[in-house]
């Protein structure tokens, strides 16, 4: 298991380096966006493997992977908001009031944002990788079992079935946005697992991905929205003829907590013990099955 978990952190890191070092056949955006993804998957096996790492060293790589991220941020979240406008304007149209003049002013943010060269962000993520890569060897890593990840899989549950419940008292952005960063946590801890049951696990890591995508879009309205309201002066619009445009935001918005709401009742309608035991028992029985294959060969 030890060995496991480096493989795929070598390989989250590994994939990142040939990203921002134009080693892929990705635009600068598309290598900004994948770079970024694999920082956050690192940051989730972190998490899964946070009892064995312990608290120093699960701080200190979480801080670094985060960093890393945060230096190629830029020109994703520009390009997030175009594409999170693009989706309103196929479902709705043509957008009222200042809406209609959000794109104009997006292009042109988004022009500011990468009229800078990335050089200096990709060279300074490029040395935190490698650094991070060379740690890995050192991780303290020991449990050769389901005890390596039962703690870290089961404080990602619990708290995501905790910000779940939250959210349906009180859907705020904030809320909402915490319960997703929780949910891709297990989604991406529940693809890592799937083959205890592949069927079962794999149909529990789609749940998750359906529910995260769903949160993911609802928090790029929240911050398009967010946005167009501190950029209202570039609409020739004041908040008045905003609103309309709000109206449209908050309407997808809902439509999109009922659906993640709806997902989120099935994902986490268990406690957390009873969720991670279930796991375990899964996980007990693959490694059975395989013994048993090997003797009989």
């Amino acid at each position: 298991m030890p060995d496991e978990v480096r493989r795929v952190a070598h390989g989250r890191i590994d994939h990142a380096l040939d990203e921002v070092l134009g080693r892929s056949d990705s635009t600068r955006e598309e290598a900004v966006h994948e770079a970024r993804k694999d920082m956050k998957k690192l940051r989730a096996l972190l998490r899964l493997v946070r009892g064995e790492l312990g608290d120093p060293v699960y701080s200190s790589e979480n801080a670094s992977a985060r960093d890393t991220a945060r230096e190629l941020a830029g020109v994703r979240d520009a390009d997030v908001m175009l594409a999170t406008l693009g989706d309103l304007e196929e479902r709705y149209g043509e957008l009222p009031g200042a809406g209609r003049r959000l794109r104009p002013a997006l292009v042109a943010h988004r022009f500011r944002t990468s009229a800078g060269s990335l050089t200096p962000a990709s060279k300074a993520a490029a040395e935190s990788l490698s650094e991070a890569r060379d740690r890995v060897a050192d991780w303290p890593l020991e449990t050769d079992g389901f005890e390596a990840f039962e703690e870290g899989l089961g404080r990602i549950y619990r708290h995501g079935r905790r910000d779940f419940l939250a959210a349906q008292k009180l859907p705020s952005a904030e809320l909402i946005h915490e319960w997703r960063e929780r949910t891709k946590d297990l989604w991406y801890h529940l693809s890592l697992l799937e083959d205890t049951w592949k069927p079962v696990v794999s149909a529990l890591s789609d749940e998750a991905h359906e529910l995260s995508d769903r949160l993911g879009d609802d928090h790029d309205l929240a911050v398009l929205l967010d946005w167009a309201y501190r950029h209202a002066g570039e609409l020739d619009g004041a908040d008045p003829v905003l609103r309309s445009f709000d109206a449209i935001v908050d309407h997808r918005r809902r439509e999109l907590q009922v659906e993640a709401f709806a997902y989120g009742a099935r994902l986490y309608s268990d406690k957390p013990s009873i969720f991670v035991g279930r796991l375990e028992g899964w996980w007990d029985g693959a490694r059975h099955a395989r013994r048993a294959e090997a003797a009989r060969r």
